[in-house]
């Protein structure tokens, strides 16, 4: 059995659960939205949860794809909204084994700036980066790197943005959110799918936006890594505990690669259709124990 965390209505968890249907492979969606009945102990001999009212061991798990996690819905009380949240995140934790990717990795991935740090203490080569909520370091970091800087979110959700003067002038809004600064890396955004098994498929994204994810006319064109850069991409999945990932990074005109974050719960399909790669096929192979 492999269990797809997500549902129907994810593009990306529907598209790999109705290819494994029509493998043959049995496959279910686990929508966190919809608390189940579930037993979970340390010793897992009789470990199961209900799913579309059948029970599923979780002995009988091979793979779980890790897409989109709902979180738990609110519960009467605060009591047992975290009940209900640890109860089930401890079993999720518990197939981390199985899991692509884990819960570890997907809130490490919430947390950017650490993820940055861990790459950076690392020997990865990333933008210089500060997380801030002082109004006096946002602008130093700004005439430090000749106001040629970007701010996202810490944890993400929306798009990369380039910090103008403009903004300088609405710096005591800071101090109600903080936010990610980065120095902008100017050059050619490379996206690379990496499988902790040795595949990893690579593409040079054209686009007109700061951040491609707002060009949906983008040009995507297959890119041959250098074997170091190969390397390092293996290197930051080790590092940041992931089975796979799509990282992003930036090519700059000298030919330097900047490793920008790596997303755990990658979308592929269209990357897939554009250049032919078999990311879904690795995927699913790995889910299945095939490696």
């Amino acid at each position: 059995m492999i269990i797809i965390i997500g549902s129907s209505e994810e593009y990306h968890a529907k598209y790999v659960l109705e290819k494994l249907q029509r493998e043959g492979s049995a496959a279910k969606y686990f929508d966190s939205r919809k608390y189940p009945i579930f037993s979970w102990s340390p010793d897992g001999a009789q470990d199961y949860i209900i799913l579309d009212d059948e029970k599923v061991y979780l002995k009988d798990i091979v793979g779980i794809y890790w897409r989109w996690y709902y979180g738990v819905t609110f519960s009467t009380t605060e009591i047992v909204q975290r009940e209900k949240v640890s109860a089930l995140e401890s079993m999720l934790c518990s197939l981390e084994s199985l899991s692509w990717n884990s819960l570890q990795a997907v809130e490490l991935h919430r947390k950017k700036g650490l993820q940055s740090k861990i790459m950076h203490d690392n020997g990865i080569r990333i933008p210089k980066t500060t997380v801030t909520n002082d109004k006096d370091m946002l602008e130093k970091f700004y005439l430090e790197n000749d106001k040629n800087v970007i701010f996202k979110p810490v944890r993400g959700g929306a798009y990369t943005k380039k910090l103008t003067d403009d903004d300088l002038l609405r710096k005591e809004s800071l101090k109600n959110c903080p936010c990610q600064l980065q120095e902008c890396i100017d050059g050619v955004d490379i996206r690379v799918y990496a499988f902790e098994t040795g595949e990893i498929f690579a593409g040079e994204i054209l686009a007109k936006s700061l951040d491609f994810r707002a060009d949906r006319n983008a040009k995507i064109n297959k890119h041959k890594l250098p074997e170091n850069i190969e390397k390092d991409c293996l290197k930051v999945l080790k590092l940041l505990n992931l089975k796979y990932s799509g990282i992003d990074i930036r090519l700059k005109k000298n030919g330097e690669y900047v490793f920008i974050e790596a997303n755990p719960a990658p979308m592929f399909i269209h990357f897939e259709n554009v250049t032919g790669f078999e990311i879904t096929n690795t995927l699913i192979k790995n889910l299945k124990g095939n490696r």
